[in-house]
C-alpha cells in the first residue's frame, strides 16, 4: 500500500445558516473539522467567507446549490429548485455562476467541489462539474480516484432516516 493517508471530516453546509456556521466553526476550532462546503447563495455565506478567509488552516470547497427535496410521503418532493437540472445550458451557467461567487467571497479557487443532496453524481450536472474539477485541478466528491468517500459513521440516509455520517480519506 505505502503512502500517506489523511483524515479528512468535511462539514457541509457552510454558509446556508448562522446555526449551521457556528457548528462548523466549533467543530473546527475544536479539531473535529478540517474541511467545509461553501455554500455561495445565502445570506450567511458572507460571515462564513469572512471566518474562512481569516481561518486559512480550513480547508473549504463549493458545495453546488442546485435545489433540495424532501422525503415525503415515501417520495422525493422539492423544497426549492435554482435551474432546471436536465438543462446543460443552465447548470453551466449556474456552476460558473457560484464558482465565480465562491472566488468572489474566498479570494481563491475552492479546494474541492461537491453538491447539496449530491445533484453531482447525476448527468449533466455530473459531466459539467467534472469539466471544471479537471481544469482547476481539484476533486469532485465521490468521482475522484485519489479521493475515497466513506459512509460508516452516524448522521443521516438518503431517505431522510439517521444512518451514516460521511467521511473522506485522501490516498
Amino acid at each position: 500500500m505505502g503512502g500517506e493517508k489523511y483524515l479528512i471530516v468535511n462539514a457541509d453546509d457552510f454558509g446556508q445558516s448562522p446555526g449551521i456556521n457556528r457548528g462548523i466553526i466549533e467543530a473546527h476550532e475544536h479539531g473535529i473539522v478540517t474541511s467545509a462546503s461553501f455554500m455561495t447563495r445565502w445570506p450567511s455565506a458572507g460571515e462564513a467567507a469572512s471566518y474562512a478567509r481569516e481561518h486559512p488552516k480550513l480547508s473549504v470547497g463549493l458545495h453546488l446549490d442546485l435545489g433540495e427535496w424532501v422525503y415525503r410521503a415515501e417520495e422525493w418532493v422539492p423544497l426549492y429548485t435554482v435551474i432546471p437540472l436536465d438543462d446543460p445550458s443552465a447548470v453551466e451557467l449556474e456552476v460558473s455562476r457560484q464558482l465565480e461567487a465562491f472566488q468572489d467571497l474566498l479570494g481563491k479557487h475552492p479546494a474541492h467541489i461537491n453538491s447539496h443532496q449530491h445533484v453531482h453524481m447525476h448527468e449533466p450536472v455530473r459531466s459539467i462539474t467534472l469539466q471544471v474539477c479537471q481544469r482547476l485541478g481539484i476533486p469532485l466528491r465521490n468521482l475522484s480516484p485519489e479521493l475515497h468517500y466513506f459512509t460508516r459513521f452516524y448522521g443521516q440516509t438518503c431517505m431522510g432516516k439517521h444512518g451514516k455520517v460521511r467521511l473522506y480519506r485522501r490516498t
